[in-house]
């Protein structure tokens, strides 16, 4: 039996930390566009604001978890694919698109609806709204899940500071 020559197998490093939507959103797309030629793909990702997370995948199922702190050790994002047809220059490109930068998070932050000081109502019960203002965006705290960065901290009418998890209109409004 012959070998398959279109089968192969490589690797991938990217330095710094990567988003973790913008991940999210790339490991979707090369699974539904790709998924059928990836064999096997693994590896260790450096998300922003989280532990070491590491993945598997076979073929289009995937699964993965946040294991262990990086302490001291450089945040480098390393993956191994098996697979055919895989073009290694153009996944090397749209990987990258994912580390974390200043720019890439004002690029986000840009694509929101609200900016700083923007008056909104937002959920805060089954059918409860409350007035507030808005007084960050792309908010971060160390007692958010692991890698997530909320699109608005807000500073409700009575003083008290919460944010929105997500920019939708179920969660938070123009006032």
């Amino acid at each position: 039996r012959e070998h398959d020559k279109s089968v192969t197998s490589l690797s991938l490093v990217q330095d710094g930390e990567v988003d973790l939507d913008l991940v999210n959103e790339w490991i979707q797309k090369l699974l539904a566009n790709h998924g059928k030629d990836i064999y096997r793909m693994k590896g260790i990702l450096a998300i922003a604001h989280a532990e070491k997370f590491a993945f598997q995948a076979v073929h289009m199922i995937f699964s993965g978890e946040f294991t262990v702190p990086w302490g001291a050790e450089p945040r480098v994002s390393k993956l191994v694919f098996i697979g055919k047809n895989i073009d290694i220059e153009a996944l090397k490109a749209s990987f990258a698109e994912c580390v974390s930068t200043e720019e890439s998070v004002a690029k986000r932050a840009k694509l929101l609806r609200f900016k700083v000081g923007d008056k909104v109502k937002c959920r805060t019960g089954k059918n409860k709204w409350t007035k507030g203002k808005v007084v960050a965006l792309m908010y971060r705290e160390e007692f958010m899940s692991p890698g997530e960065v909320a699109p608005y901290q807000v500073e409700l009418a009575g003083g008290e500071r919460i944010y929105a998890p997500a920019d939708t209109d179920d969660l938070i409004r123009a006032a």
